[in-house]
């Protein structure tokens, strides 16, 4: 017996003794995201989390010694670009906030560590937060 496909079409499955799952290896490096690889078979599941653990309706955060400090903002998007810088320079986690809008009044409610309540509210209030 020769070592030579019985077909000379050149698809990157052309593997002569190969597993199903080599199709695996090829497909891993076109998903995004990475961890998240396409399932070989409908047995495994194509995802590495189960959706229902990803979309947990009431998030529950627990920030040891946290302190809240709230200002109002102008409008939503002010609040939410407020938030965003938040989450990027002090680091916070996005889950300890808590964004409420009573017709014009919008709040927006950070839990962050004790040692990091001043920065909060020092860039809340540099951002247009009022009341912090």
């Amino acid at each position: 017996m020769s070592d030579k496909p019985d077909s000379e079409y050149k698809h990157h499955d052309a593997a002569p003794g190969s597993s199903a799952d080599r199709s695996a290896r090829t497909a891993v490096p076109d998903t995004f995201p990475a961890s998240d690889p396409v399932a070989t078979t409908a047995a495994v599941g194509a995802r590495a989390v189960d959706p229902a653990e990803m979309m947990d309706a009431e998030p529950q955060v627990n920030i040891p010694d946290g302190a809240t400090v709230s200002a109002r903002f102008a409008d939503q998007v002010s609040a939410k670009l407020a938030l965003e810088r938040l989450v990027r320079e002090i680091p916070l986690d996005r889950r300890g906030a808590n964004l409420s809008s009573e017709g014009e009044a919008h709040m927006l409610e950070v839990t962050a560590p004790r040692a990091d309540i001043e920065r909060v509210a020092e860039m809340l209030r540099k951002t247009g937060g009022e009341g912090c």
